[in-house]
């Protein structure tokens, strides 16, 4: 089982058929209102039947995995606070610690042409840090987008999952027929590991 240090300082769902090719580029948008501190995560994953697994760090798109905010993490983050996976798929705009600053708050961004042939979902989930509830989050959404702009998913947080501190958003499916959007909507109680440990 993958395991980070969290040492940060300071069910069969329907699938959403979409007619797009290996090189199709998605966005994840987290955005909150308030001095709260979550994270948007998410995961080159395998999954051949029995649930989506990741085996390496290397696959893991995580604040708590930048070797700047956890020295035991193995993603480099650039001089903008950015930080991708070593193949470039999945890329972070780096760790907000609030949302009173900017309207989206943190973003991830997917290459499907820099996926591994290996790869064939992307799990997407936010955490609260520090023990907090979304119930306690003010304005907590996150949305996924296509390359055009078209919403696939959105959740707000705040209402939905008020009980929850962690939330698998959904996943990115890719099959011979494309990229298919699975909506998951999966509340958890625990912190990135709790999460992590049901995807490794």
């Amino acid at each position: 089982m993958l395991k980070l240090p969290l040492t940060k300082p300071g069910e069969a769902v329907q699938k959403l058929q979409l007619s797009l090719n290996k090189g199709a580029r998605f966005t994840v948008e987290l955005r909150w209102d308030s001095t709260h501190d979550l994270d948007a995560h998410a995961l080159l994953a395998t999954n051949g039947g029995g649930g989506a697994k990741v085996s390496a760090l290397e696959q893991v798109l995580s604040t708590y995995n930048s070797k700047r905010t956890n020295p035991n993490g193995t993603l480099i983050m650039n001089q903008d606070g950015s930080f991708s996976t070593p193949c470039g798929a999945l890329t972070h705009s780096g760790d907000a610690r609030t949302g009173v600053t900017t309207d989206i708050d943190e973003l991830i961004t997917i290459l499907g042409d820099k996926v591994g042939s290996e790869v064939n979902e992307i799990p997407i989930f936010v955490t609260v840090h520090g023990g907090a509830t979304f119930a306690g989050v003010k304005s907590a959404s996150i949305t996924i987008k296509d390359d055009g702009g078209k919403v696939l998913g959105e959740y707000q947080l705040t209402n939905e999952f008020a009980a929850f501190n962690a939330v698998q958003m959904g996943s990115l499916l890719h099959s011979e027929k494309g990229w298919e959007f699975a909506p998951v909507g999966s509340g958890f109680m625990g912190d990135f590991n709790t999460v992590l440990g049901h995807f490794s």
